[in-house]
């Protein structure tokens, strides 16, 4: 009897080394692994576009200031794994940005505690004040928990009748709750108050797909939302790199390795086009492992939606990341 349980035991262990060996692999958006991997005819990459890329449309006051927002919420007691993993890869943007000629004064970053709703809402008026205009490019990382709402309230415009939402900082709660959050519209009705016609807005919580697919949600001219999922699914976390799976890949993106038209800029699009397939894998692998524990759809679908330089024409790319600075 001990003989047979031993043997399953080695069987459980090989299984779980196998699957750790898999998640450490790098995998790289090649040609070779597009050829080997479908994308999955579910997956919608709304208003797609060429791979051309230009400057930024010549507006405001002819000086182009690069901006950007990052915004964590792990969600206080239980959830310490979600604020080190948001946590590491909002210093991974930071860092990234900094190394690329981004100003360390034009970055300003919330971390649990600080990002309470109101602080999420006073981060579009510091840009405000700050005079950020329409030449200027702003980057808006928003990590955390997210989720459908109910119920699809005014203006009505959610295909599935519900709105998103993502949970700020509950100070009564001391962590994340179901009682405090703030709806896709509201955060729509936020970025509407910028100048900058040159947006790129990262969304990697559960669910964050829902931010883009009504008609007044985040997705307008002048902007690029890169969402970590689709609607009903849930993102996952890369535990090799101790960070969030999609974002993770974005960064490498943004590094150089998505730079595939070799002009040294990076796109936020060409950030998404690398971090698409990646994402997907790895995603299926982890869900495989946590099934049985929480099961969820088992691959996760970043989704895009492209509306620069506006929604009519977006045949042209928003460049992110100076590669010659």
């Amino acid at each position: 009897m001990k003989t047979v349980q031993i043997k399953k035991l080695k069987q459980q262990l090989l299984t779980f080394f196998i699957i750790i060996s898999l998640l450490t692999i790098h995998i790289g958006n090649t040609a070779a692994s597009i050829e080997k991997f479908k994308i999955p005819k579910n997956q919608k990459i709304i208003n797609s576009k060429s791979m051309s890329n230009t400057n930024q449309i010549h507006l405001g006051d002819g000086n182009t200031t690069y901006w950007a927002v990052m915004i964590v919420v792990g969600g206080g007691s239980g959830y310490y794994h979600h604020a080190f993993w948001g946590s590491r890869t909002a210093n991974g943007f930071k860092k990234l940005l900094t190394n690329h000629g981004w100003q360390k004064d034009n970055i300003n970053y919330l971390f649990e505690k600080q990002a309470t709703t109101e602080e999420i809402f006073n981060t579009f008026q510091w840009l405000n004040e700050s005079g950020e205009d329409e030449d200027d490019v702003v980057l808006f990382y928003l990590g955390g928990h997210g989720y459908n709402h109910t119920e699809d309230k005014p203006p009505f415009d959610e295909p599935d009748g519900k709105d998103e939402c993502y949970f700020p900082w509950d100070e009564e709660a001391n962590g994340w709750s179901w009682d405090t959050y703030i709806l896709d519209d509201e955060l729509a009705t936020q970025f509407d108050k910028l100048k900058s016609q040159n947006i790129v807005i990262i969304v990697d919580t559960c669910h964050s797909a829902g931010m883009i697919d009504g008609n007044n949600d985040l997705g307008k001219s002048g902007r690029v939302v890169l969402t970590s999922c689709d609607v009903n699914e849930a993102s996952c976390p890369i535990i090799a790199r101790m960070r969030w799976l999609f974002p993770h890949y974005v960064i490498q993106g943004f590094k150089g390795l998505g730079d595939k038209n070799h002009d040294h800029w990076v796109s936020a699009e060409e950030a998404f086009r690398y971090a698409n397939l990646p994402t997907m894998i790895r995603s299926t692998i982890f869900n495989i492992m946590c099934y049985f524990i929480e099961p969820v759809p088992l691959t996760q679908h970043p989704q895009l939606y492209d509306g620069w330089p506006n929604e009519e024409n977006n045949q042209q790319e928003l460049n992110i990341i100076d590669l010659t600075t």
